[in-house]
């Protein structure tokens, strides 16, 4: 094999060599991949360094065939997820890095069909253009594909609006 190919390179070649993309499925490498990620915990647990290497090497094996597999290469799928998990916030909790949900607000609908925006009526359509807005499960920032009838609250700082034609 060459070693002026790349690692993703080698893979492919190594694989195509042996039958794995014309004979392939996508299911049963995903199957295998599950195999490593569980031989992996494993030898974590047991702190057996040799076997996490190695079995952190065959699941990169596997991930770049399935990724072929699905018609994608691996190199595609990590930039694509790059692009998603640089912009992304959040904390370590308990050695687990959670994720922030920018600005999301999910209102709910009121017995009487209302839903109460955290804002006054004039301001809701900045609100939800600086939100994510969740309004029974469909994310929203802005009003162009809502019709918004306002009824003034009891306190005058949040607007009861009621949307019609989601």
């Amino acid at each position: 094999m060459n070693n002026k190919l790349n690692q993703f390179e080698r893979v492919r070649s190594w694989a195509s060599e042996r039958g794995l993309y014309q004979k392939g499925d996508p299911k049963t490498q995903f199957v295998k991949l599950i195999e490593e990620v569980g031989e992996t915990g494993k030898a974590i647990l047991k702190q057996d360094e040799p076997e996490i290497k190695d079995g952190l090497g065959d699941a990169f094996v596997v991930l770049v065939n399935l990724a072929h597999l699905c018609g994608y290469t691996l190199e595609e799928c990590i930039e694509e997820a790059l692009q998603v998990i640089e912009l992304r916030t959040g904390k370590m909790i308990n050695g687990t890095f959670v994720k922030q949900e920018k600005n999301k607000v999910v209102l709910k609908q009121h017995k009487n069909g209302y839903y109460n925006f955290p804002c006054k009526f004039k301001d809701i359509v900045s609100f939800m253009q600086k939100n994510n807005v969740e309004i029974d499960g469909e994310l929203y920032t802005e009003t162009s594909s809502m019709h918004l009838k306002a009824r003034p609250s009891r306190n005058g700082g949040v607007a009861y609006v009621y949307l019609e034609d989601l």
